[in-house]
């Protein structure tokens, strides 16, 4: 088997699971909708209705402390497996349940699922996959969350929403079943020190050409220079025994100030909570949940069947250009296709403000124009968000930390998504009511603003870079000579097995 493919078998198992938390995010508007309009066995009111959709963040921010712990003790492959546990039960429990405390349940159980994957999924497929394939398989993310979407909103219009949830618990058990067939990330082994079980499983997954042995090694020999450090530190703390009992607190704290200070560590830090901002106040969340409002007040409609047609291009579009930004990643640099899709989000979501302002003032009167420029300008923003934003949401988020800091890194950036998902989702129905949809798109587009001017400040380029050329770079020196290095550890005795 080539190791693309095995690759791609690797990447196939995170991919059917974030199809099922893009079905997570899609199924509120079919939930709302069959209630709403059948009776249903419960009447929900619009501030169980905001609650149900937003509350997804709360137990997010759990998984996303939770993750990373996983992550280092168990390994990527069992933290995975873990991930696809409550977004399981959530379906089952949307399957069995009536009221609106099970509804809660059923969200709070895919929050934490969310939580788990976020921090794991794009360090997964960064840490499994070689460098020329890195951008293609996290640009399949997107692609994955449009779909899962998508999914959620046909099945819901053609199926009860208790057998949509039957249908849509497939993906975390189908995921469940290639992870656990696939090996354990090598980088998660090197950081171990198993590098003989790492030599295996890298080889397995990339080969054994020069270049992949050249990575490789270098990988390791960056390890060994975290064990020389960690060495010389414990030498130093053994001078002084009487500080034994407030120790381990102090190195604590002296250990997370230090990590902090590093540029290694900041920088990447930085960018991926502003990416991660960017991604979330775009509309990748508060589209696919509040996407009927939304369009009523862009398009002037006043039932939400009048714009049934025109979401579903959204979602078709969505799912599209997931597909199309796998080849864009392929061909042109990071930092291009995030500032032009950026720029272009920003004006597309300021034109349609602008446009809806001037039709309530009454400057804008044809019919036409009325009826044709909106949607326009939605498919316009649809194009630029998830051609280039959603994406790369996956991919700079995968590719910017360190291995060394790398579970920290991810853990630090998440639990701002969760909030921020929380924040956009909650606020989002009171923003629509009280500046209109045109005054929050406007607050949208200033937050786009200032992340985007932080990543073109701080965001090196990445593409088809290794993941440690890319930590050396945020460091800004070369690699130390591997000669001298092993010198160093000879001399300090340590024994790697």
């Amino acid at each position: 088997m080539k190791p693309f493919i095995k690759q791609a078998f690797v990447v196939a198992g995170a991919a059917l699971n974030i199809v099922g938390h893009g079905c997570a995010h899609g199924y509120p508007a079919v939930l709302f909708t069959q209630l709403r309009s059948d009776g249903g066995p419960v009447t929900l009111t619009d501030h169980d209705t905001s609650w149900i959709a937003s509350v997804v963040g709360l137990m997010g921010i759990v998984g996303n402390f939770i993750s990373p712990v996983l992550m280092t003790r168990f390994g990527r492959q069992k933290a995975h497996i873990i991930s696809t546990i409550p977004a399981l039960l959530g379906w089952i429990v949307f399957v069995i349940g009536n009221s609106v405390p099970a509804f809660l349940l059923a969200r709070l159980l895919h929050g934490l699922a969310l939580g788990l994957r976020t921090p794991l999924a794009a360090i997964l497929v960064a840490e499994y996959t070689e460098p020329k394939y890195r951008g293609a398989f996290l640009g399949t993310f997107a692609i994955s969350l449009g779909l899962g979407i998508l999914l959620s909103h046909v099945w819901g219009a053609h199926l009860t929403w208790k057998m949509t949830a039957t249908v849509c618990s497939m993906f975390p058990l189908i995921a469940m079943a290639i992870i656990s067939l696939s090996p354990e990330s090598p980088s998660w082994l090197v950081s171990k020190s198993k590098f003989d079980e790492a030599r295996k499983a890298f080889r397995w997954l990339r080969g054994n050409a020069d270049d992949q042995n050249e990575e490789l090694e270098a990988m390791i020999e960056a390890q060994k220079r975290e064990i020389v450090t960690k060495h010389n530190t414990i030498k130093v703390v053994k001078r002084f025994k009487w500080k034994r009992v407030l120790q381990p607190a102090i190195d604590t704290l002296k250990n997370v100030i230090k990590i902090f200070k590093k540029k290694e560590f900041y920088k990447p830090s930085i960018i991926a909570i502003s990416m991660l901002l960017v991604f979330e106040f775009g509309g990748a969340h508060m589209v696919p949940a509040y996407g009927n409002l939304i369009l009523q007040a862009v398009l002037d409609k006043k039932d939400p069947k009048d714009v049934t047609w025109q979401f579903t291009i959204i979602d078709l579009l969505r799912t599209i250009c997931a597909l199309l930004a796998i080849f864009l990643l392929k061909w042109f640099k990071r930092r291009t296709i995030l500032f032009t899709s950026g720029i272009m989000t920003v004006f597309s979501l300021s034109t349609v403000s602008v446009f809806v302002y001037l039709r309530k003032a009454e400057v804008l009167t044809n019919s036409w124009l009325l009826d044709v420029v909106p949607m326009c300008l939605m498919i316009l923003y649809t194009l630029t968000f998830c051609l280039g934003l959603v994406p790369l949401n996956w991919v700079i988020c995968g590719e910017v930390f360190p291995l060394a800091y790398r579970s920290m890194g991810s853990t630090l950036s998440t639990s701002f998504l969760t909030p921020a998902f929380l924040v956009s989702m909650k606020t989002a129905p009171h923003l629509y009511t009280s500046i209109g949809v045109e005054g929050a798109f406007l607050v949208y587009s200033a937050i786009l603003t200032i992340g985007l001017l932080i990543m073109y400040v701080l965001l090196p380029e990445t593409k088809d870079r290794t993941l440690q050329d890319i930590e050396e770079s945020f460091k800004g020196k070369n690699n130390v000579d591997l000669e001298t290095q092993t010198n160093l550890i000879e001399r300090e005795n340590i024994t790697v097995k």
